[in-house]
Parts: structure tokens; sequence; C-alpha cells
């Protein structure tokens, strides 16, 4: 048998588990902090993806997430978050801090034909036995308006089960964004 053949062999025999997307939701942003709560209210998935279109914040700040253990009626304040950015011309530069919410890429431009693009997974949501964490990556334009990527990872250090999720402006208490698309998948297990 090929390698190529074993390879096959082995992820339709089920040994190899790589799982599938599910599309759950996709909402159009406009002058609004969406929030996907019925999508998290169940334990069938263990990681989410969510992708960001056209993210636009309507004033220099940061995009970012606070979650929510009540299916949204509020919304937790205790997140760490740490990240690497690179930008054009101001080269690297890295971050490490406790805030009031789960930062995706900061010091954004305000400019309207700059937008954040990119991803985040969010893992185990649904289990009241571990922290609910999440890996990110976003590619937009910085407050010099030039290219910047950031990397990221945030963290939501309190075990419980995790219902709801709501994107905003700002690094205290999330503002509306101006505009966009967010889009969220279950990885199913297959």
């Amino acid at each position: 048998m090929s390698p190529l053949g074993a390879a096959r062999a082995l992820i339709t025999g089920g040994v190899l588990d790589l799982g599938k997307l599910e599309l759950l939701n996709t909402t159009t942003i406009s002058s609004s902090t969406p929030e996907f709560t019925t999508v998290l209210a169940t334990s069938t998935y263990n990681v989410h993806l969510f992708t960001f279109m056209d993210i636009h914040l309507g004033s220099q700040s940061e995009l970012a997430y606070q979650l929510s253990n009540d299916s949204g009626s509020s919304y937790e304040t205790t997140y760490q978050v740490g990240n690497q950015r690179i930008r054009e011309t101001a080269g690297t530069s890295e971050r490490r801090a406790q805030q009031n919410t789960a930062r995706l890429c900061g010091d954004m431009s305000n400019n309207a034909l700059s937008a954040a693009n990119g991803h985040m997974y969010l893992y185990n949501a649904g289990g009241s036995d571990k922290y609910t964490f999440s890996t990110s990556v976003m590619a937009f334009r910085d407050s010099a308006d030039k290219c910047a990527i950031e990397y990221g990872v945030q963290t939501y250090p309190t075990s419980e089960t995790v219902n709801g999720i709501k994107f905003g402006l700002g690094a205290g208490s999330l503002a509306a964004l101006d505009s966009g698309i967010i889009s969220v998948y279950g990885l199913a297990e297959v």
C-alpha cells in the first residue's frame, strides 16, 4: 500500500479523527456589539471557529470579546491576554496583561478604508471543568495606517460553562463596532 493509501485508510477507518466545520451562525454588524448566545449553549462542540471579515471599529482602538456564563445577561471582566504584533514600519512588539476584555487586535486605524480580517479558535466553552481560552490571528491597518498582523492568546481563568460571547470595541467595556461580518463554526468530531 502506498503512503497516501495508508493515510486514507487511517482517516476513513476512524483512527485519525480530523473533524469537520459546521456553520452555526453568521451576523452582519451595523453599529452593534454582536452577541452569540445560542451557538455556545451546547456542549456539542469543544472547539468553535470565529471568522472576521472587514471589521471596522469606527475609532482608533482594539477589537475584543467578553464571555458570558448566563446566556448573555451579563459578561465576565477578567481575562489574561498575550500577543505578538508585527507592523510594517514599527517592527515587532508584545503585550501581556490582565484586562476587562479579551483583546484580538489593537491600535487599529479608524481610516474608512481600513478593516480587520482574521480568525479565532475558542476552546472548552461547553465544559464546566476547564478554563475557556482562545487563539487568534488578525490582519489590519494600525493607527499609523500601516499593515499589521497580531497573533494572540486569550484566557478566561475560571472553570465554568460559557454559553455566550460578545464582540466589540475597547479594552474596558465593549462599545459598538461600525460594520463587518462575523461567522461562527463548530468543529464536529467525525
